[in-house]
């Protein structure tokens, strides 16, 4: 079965070129239609991690990761970046860079979602 990501950014582009490459890495991926819509989704479908991208507004992403945690606190959130001028997310479990080599990401994913799997079983 194909591990579940919630993907929210508040750039389509750059939303849509990181969907396809985790469809192409072998993730389902899903996301709202807009970065506020993502706990309704979140709280009907089960994900095994969640990405949330700089272009969320600090302010915002911070309500959506709290809002998220409420529902399913289990389950990994990641910050993904390209500006080093928004490196930093404390409420993500981890911040992870993606300019350049999306492996990066990947690998983050994996190790997040193996420890949620170790966690529950």
């Amino acid at each position: 079965m194909a591990r579940r990501i919630l993907s929210i950014s508040n750039n389509p582009g750059l939303l849509l070129t990181r969907n396809d490459m985790l469809a192409v890495a072998g993730y389902s991926v899903s996301s709202p239609r807009h970065p506020e819509a993502a706990g309704l989704l979140f709280s009907s479908e089960k994900f095994d991690a969640v990405l949330i991208g700089d272009s969320v507004p600090p302010r915002k992403r911070a309500r959506i990761i709290a809002d998220l945690r409420a529902v399913h606190a289990a389950t990994p959130i990641l910050y993904v970046y390209a500006n080093a001028a928004r490196a930093n997310e404390p409420a993500a479990d981890e911040c992870v860079n993606v300019t350049g080599d999306p492996e990066g990401l990947l690998k983050a994913l994996e190790k997040h979602i193996d420890r949620k799997r170790r966690r529950a079983a």
